[in-house]
């Protein structure tokens, strides 16, 4: 179930449609916020919005080290959670 920087990437991506990684039957998935409430996502475990990880960065574009930290931390968070 580990985060990947690819997620955290897609997280981050300024093109300005907000994303959130959810946990779902297991997995992490990133999926824009506007359809956690539809059919699909019934269920899901919102764990972070790309907005709110965004502002709790210094401002520039992150490195590939700062998007695998930021993706273990994220792992950790979620394996905290009891998934």
């Amino acid at each position: 179930m580990a985060v990947t920087r690819a997620q955290v990437r897609a997280l981050l991506d300024p093109s300005g449609e907000d994303r959130s990684l959810v946990l779902l039957e297991g997995r992490s998935e990133v999926v824009p916020s506007d359809r956690l409430t539809s059919e699909p996502y019934s269920g899901a475990v919102e764990i972070v919005s790309g907005r709110d990880l965004a502002a709790t960065l210094p401002s520039g574009t992150p490195t590939e080290q700062d998007l695998d930290a930021l993706a273990s931390r994220l792992d950790t968070a979620i394996t905290h959670l009891g998934a």
